[in-house]
């Protein structure tokens, strides 16, 4: 078509054309489609007029010196199109799974730290102090058997809910002390502490980039046990840098970006000045926030004399991502638990119970954690369930926690011929097997108001869902004269529910729980939608394109895998053990399982376990510590099996 060539020689050709002749007439790769090359490739040259020629000039971002170098790249970045028999990526990204583990050496290593010798006939305990209530679990060490109480927390000073749950408040209350209390605890051999109470630890974190060390700086966070306020990557503007302190408002922040050996420093000290510059807005701390520096070694002087020019509290550790696609996000863990006991316990008034315990506190978040890592893989003769997926459901947030063995390619579940044959891709072969994530944005009281963002709400179709299947199970329906009765309205002898009203009537009203089995009936399609949007975000998926899948993440589905329901709203449904109660779990349990209508989305599809008697952090975390064994067996007698 001569007006491609308006210079009428062959030799000039449009820098458009040539883009497009470089994507989809990509050689001779004999796997795949047209299709599939522009679906991978489409963008990622660009040219250049050099000698009145056009020429390649970038590839995937990069400068390439010729067409020859691009191929090279090409060749190494998508072998699957060359070798059929090719099934990984070969873009490596390395990130070490979480050593937050229980194992033999740490076990005894524990003991040790906590002077004992002999392990028989002990009283333990161990005390969850929670935002609402402090969950207390006794243990005798000859028994497999653990005493649970549940007490409301006092924050203001939680010695009270102590007391309470060992039966010694009102003998506090009568000698106008805390002595009953402390002669109490000392009749327990060992005490172990966590809590999430006072917010639990607040962190933000500024990273580079978003998918490389951001990614890793928040997964180090959030595996430490952390709140993760908010995420910044790139330069911080000014406005930026007031937010953080001003409304983000963070007990620490993990400043990250660069590799070593000449990596990029310019962008981390500049967002090292614009924090420095803006930390005296954190009128909210009394000491100031502490600042831990993830990033490029080349500069970490550079970034004390920052910090220390405004007198403010830096730790450095190595380098959260030392090179390209290898990421260590342990190097952060320890300086974050070491702040968690100034920040946290000291700085909110936990340490007037620490001085009664054994150990010092963790944050309720790592003790789930570690129970989960726990109860995955076993412990010396008490074997584990294997492969898990955890969430614990909050009114604020919803956490998710993962530890399987493996990460198997997706396979096509049904009989559609052309879907069998195609092959499956794994873009993400070093993905983590053990992490912890949080749904920060959506929980089942406080944010309910932000599920109104999500697609099926805005389009209706969940407040028809809601009204279609209210109608089919409560014909009868005339109003109960609580909550729900003002957002239902009656048209054409159907119910209908004021969705919108609803949600926001719940963000502002978090501590009134349902009451009639109607309500609960809604908050339980609500709660589904919540873990589905909670496992959209944290589970793996594919892509799917002409001839074969693009796999990213982990795939929960292609593999037997056990999920597991924590929270609040898990333990009083079973506490209750009502039947129009356990229906209303199978609904939410839904919501985190694999869904034909999104097989892409690779959500588990087994068995579910309920936490009945909310036991996690205490029995798993903090008990499992100090006798593993025992714990996995309390675990499993406390875990309930849900029929689906």
């Amino acid at each position: 078509d001569g007006k491609n060539y308006p210079s009428g020689e062959c030799n000039m050709i449009s820098a458009d054309n040539l883009d497009l002749a470089l994507q989809v007439g990509l050689f001779q790769a004999p796997q795949v489609t047209v299709i599939d090359k522009r679906y991978e490739l489409t963008g990622m040259c660009r040219t250049k007029i050099v000698d009145g020629c056009c020429r390649i000039d970038t590839f995937c971002g990069k400068e390439v010196e010729d067409e020859f170098e691009r191929v090279d790249i090409v060749r190494n970045k998508f072998p699957w199109y060359f070798d059929k028999n090719i099934s990984q990526s070969d873009d490596w990204s390395v990130l070490a799974d979480s050593k937050d583990v229980i194992e033999e050496d740490s076990t005894q290593t524990f003991r040790e730290e906590l002077g004992i010798t002999d392990f028989e006939n002990k009283k333990v305990l161990a005390v969850d102090f929670g935002s609402t209530y402090t969950k207390v679990a006794i243990f005798d060490t000859s028994k497999d058997e653990v005493d649970l109480r549940y007490i409301p927390t006092t924050i203001n000073d939680i010695r009270e809910g102590l007391a309470n749950g060992l039966g010694c408040l009102p003998e506090c209350k009568k000698a106008g002390n805390w002595d009953p209390l402390k002669e109490k605890m000392d009749e327990f051999d060992v005490k172990l502490p966590c809590s999430s109470a006072k917010g639990g630890l607040k962190m933000v974190t500024i990273a580079s980039t978003s998918r490389e060390s951001g990614f890793a700086a928040d997964l180090a966070a959030l595996t430490a046990g952390a709140k993760l306020l908010n995420s910044y990557s790139g330069k911080l503007t000014s406005e930026e840098a007031r937010k953080i302190y001003s409304e983000d408002c963070p007990e620490i922040i993990l400043l990250s970006g660069g590799v070593n050996d000449g990596g990029d420093s310019e962008t981390v000290l500049y967002n090292a000045k614009n924090l420095a510059e803006s930390a005296k807005l954190a009128t909210y701390a009394k000491y100031g926030i502490p600042i831990i520096y993830a990033g490029n070694e080349d500069v970490t002087e550079d970034i004390f004399d920052i910090f220390d020019n405004y007198n403010i509290d830096v730790r450095a550790t190595g380098n959260i991502m030392p090179e390209v696609n290898k990421f260590n996000i342990e190097v952060v863990n320890e300086a974050i638990r070491e702040l968690f006991q100034t920040v946290v316990i000291r700085g909110k008034g936990f340490d007037v119970v620490e001085e009664y315990m054994s150990a010092k506190f963790i944050p309720t978040p790592r003790a789930a954690f570690l129970g989960i890592n726990l109860l995955a893989r076993g412990y010396g003769k008490e074997e584990g369930l294997g492969n898990i997926v955890a969430l614990d459901i909050g009114g604020c947030t919803t956490d998710f926690f993962s530890n399987v063995r493996s990460n198997p390619l997706y396979v096509y579940p049904w009989d559609d011929p052309k879907k069998k044959v195609k092959r499956t891709i794994l873009k993400t072969p070093n993905y983590p097997l053990a992490y912890r994530r949080v749904e920060g944005k959506y929980g089942l009281a406080y944010n309910a108001e932000n599920l109104m963002e999500l697609e099926k709400f805005r389009s209706g179709r969940i407040e028809k869902e809601i009204s279609d299947n209210f109608n089919q199970k409560y014909p009868n329906f005339q109003g109960n004269g609580n909550n729900l009765d003002q957002f239902l309205e009656k048209k054409d002898g159907k119910w209908h529910i004021k969705l919108s009203k609803y949600l926001k009537w719940i963000h502002n009203n978090p501590h009134i729980m349902p009451e009639t089995e109607e309500e609960n009936f809604v908050r339980s399609i609500l709660a589904k939608e919540t873990l589905a949007i909670a496992t959209a975000n944290n589970v793996g998926h594919v892509k799917e394109t002409d001839v074969y899948f693009l796999q990213e993440g982990i795939n929960f589905f292609t593999q037997d895998c056990t999920l597991v329901l924590v929270g609040g709203t898990i333990y009083h449904k079973c506490k209750e053990n009502k039947d129009y109660l356990w229906e209303n779990i199978k609904t939410v349990a839904k919501g985190a399982l694999f869904n034909p209508e999104e097989y892409t989305t690779l959500r588990p599809n087994k068995k579910v376990l309920l936490d009945a008697s909310y036991i996690l952090s205490t029995v798993g975390g903090l008990y499992g510590r100090l006798d593993p064994e025992r714990a996995i067996r309390i675990l499993k007698k406390h875990f309930k099996p849900l029929e689906l």
